[in-house]
């Protein structure tokens, strides 16, 4: 066997052995640890907050908030965002630690069921990115 196909072997074979290794590692929580959601409704507006474990970030432009008829007006409570510098989506507004979101209730429609579809996405720091989440109140 020459050295150039012993090379490429070894790199293929690294390759392969360590390339699920990020995604084998047993400190990496469930989406449901890493951010602990809870919901609140109270006089027309519902309350909605994230716990985020340390080393754990949710997109702020991932965030959303929606019910079958439209859109309801929602805004960010909390202040703690910071920037990152992202490999996939560039630079990139991040909640750490804790995120709060008023929704206003007053435009939708109490005449249908209208469910809040929540919808939010975020990494653990240099690890694993979480696909979409979606949570239906």
């Amino acid at each position: 066997m020459n050295f150039k196909a012993l090379l490429y072997s070894f790199v293929f074979l690294s390759g392969f052995i360590f390339g699920n290794f990020q995604f084998q590692e047993k400190d990496i929580l469930s989406a449901d640890e890493a951010f602990i959601f809870k919901a609140d409704t109270r006089d027309n507006k519902t309350f909605l907050s994230w716990q985020i474990k340390p080393g754990y970030y949710l997109y702020k432009n991932s965030v959303s908030i929606e019910t079958i008829d439209n859109t309801p007006k929602y805004s960010f409570i909390t202040k703690n965002e910071s920037t990152i510098s992202d490999e996939f989506f560039g630079e990139s507004i991040v909640f750490k630690n804790n995120l709060e979101v008023e929704v206003e209730l007053s435009h939708v429609n109490s005449d249908k069921n209208n469910n809040i579809i929540v919808t939010y996405q975020g990494c653990a720091e240099g690890k694993y990115c979480y696909p979409k989440i979606i949570k239906s109140l």
